[in-house]
């Protein structure tokens, strides 16, 4: 007896994945979410660009590769033309795509938003001044840069653009040449001033830069990366706070996709799925600024540094500055723009969001940690402050 016939749904696909050498700690993300798809039964044989020291044979996907589907970090108009010609179905990683020539869907991370994140977060900090390391050369980087100026105008800030094209420099002379821009342009930085890096790398730029200009960091200016790679943000000190990527739902998006397209699906080449970032992981790098008025600054620190289940009032924040009810009051207005109590709630708030997104903890769990008498006392602060619910903060992450 004949075994039946594979339909398309059920077919095996030959998969392709090629990142960047560079790109793997975030691209190694990815796979989390591809293996995710893969297992609500659909069928690929899945070949990686990834180096195994010699054990094993090299997988080469370039212009000669076979198969279905490709999921690639960037690619050259030769082997966008040959993909195309042989019918193989690809989606692009990456931001960045030809100016000229066949283009791709892609499944990329929502820089806009993340420049929005970053604008808050050092919003946050009471900082007046910012400052955005950016490479013109690349979209991604103006996407950012693009996100974080306007959110920061939404608040009467202007953005001082720090160009360093670091992609245009030859290989070669790439390292030292951004070296002695970076730090030149750090020595004309107004103090304290809020620098947001196009991504973690150029965070880790910024930040040895900063000290060569003789230039503390976070104090004088707090630095911000983009992808949270565990290596890059922990390659200098102090660590770099970063806005995480969303790896997983990423790389589960693009499989989906691919998949359809596999099955004969019609996606415009222009398409494009953007994820949202979970959230920021803040590390010693935004962990303090020294602001204009030392007693604020003080009260600034206090709050951060108080354990979450631990109320904060008005009588033990002027207690711990040394300073009255009405002068604390008058000092957070004129460097803030709000009350020692607003602050007071968006830190907590912040705390509790984070973990709501980073933990599986049941309300009740969170409300003892954090110092609330119950779930229904939490979920009314987080409502109060945020505008949504403790369950909208945690399915968004």
């Amino acid at each position: 007896m004949s075994r039946p016939r594979k339909t398309e749904l059920n077919r095996t696909w030959r998969v392709g994945v090629r990142l960047l050498d560079w790109a793997q700690g975030f691209g190694n993300r990815l796979y989390g979410g591809i293996l995710d798809f893969l297992r609500e039964g659909h069928s690929f044989e899945m070949e990686f660009v990834q180096p195994s020291g010699g054990d094993l044979p090299p997988v080469i996907i370039d212009e000669n590769w076979e198969g279905d589907g490709l999921l690639v970090f960037r690619y050259t108009p030769a082997e966008a033309q040959a993909w195309k010609k042989k019918g193989i179905k690809v989606v692009n990683l990456s931001v960045e795509q030809p100016s000229k020539g066949t283009v791709f869907p892609r499944v990329t991370l929502d820089n806009i938003d993340a420049g929005r994140m970053a604008a808050e977060h050092l919003l946050g900090l009471g900082l007046r001044d910012f400052a955005f390391l950016h490479d013109p050369a690349r979209t991604y980087s103006k996407e950012r840069m693009d996100g974080y100026i306007r959110r920061l105008a939404q608040d009467g800030h202007g953005c001082r653009v720090l160009e360093i094209p670091s992609s245009s420099i030859a290989p070669k002379i790439r390292a030292r040449q951004i070296e002695n821009m970076a730090w030149r342009l750090m020595a004309g930085l107004p103090n304290p001033c809020g620098l947001f890096a196009k991504d973690d790398i150029s965070g880790v730029t910024a930040i040895r830069a900063l000290k060569q200009a003789g230039m503390r960091v976070p104090e004088d200016v707090p630095v911000l990366g983009v992808s949270d790679d565990i290596v890059y943000c922990h390659t200098t000190k102090p660590a770099l706070s970063s806005i995480r990527f969303p790896g997983k739902k990423l790389g589960r998006a693009a499989a989906e996709l691919l998949f359809r397209m596999m099955n004969g699906e019609s996606v415009p080449m222009d398409t494009r799925i953007t994820i949202a970032s979970p959230g920021i992981t803040v590390r010693e790098s935004t962990g303090r600024v020294e602001l204009a008025d030392p007693v604020v600054t003080r009260a600034m620190n206090f709050i951060r540094q108080c354990p979450l289940d631990r109320v904060i009032d008005a009588d033990l924040l002027c207690r711990e500055v040394g300073a009255s009810r009405e002068q604390v009051r008058q000092r957070f207005h004129a460097t803030l723009g709000r009350t020692p109590k607003q602050e007071i709630d968006r830190v907590r708030c912040e705390r509790v969001s984070e973990l709501l997104r980073r933990t599986d903890w049941t309300l009740e769990r969170l409300s003892e940690h954090c110092g609330f008498s119950g779930g229904d006392e939490l979920c009314r602060f987080v409502k109060r402050v945020t505008g949504s619910t403790p369950g909208e903060i945690r399915k968004g992450a």
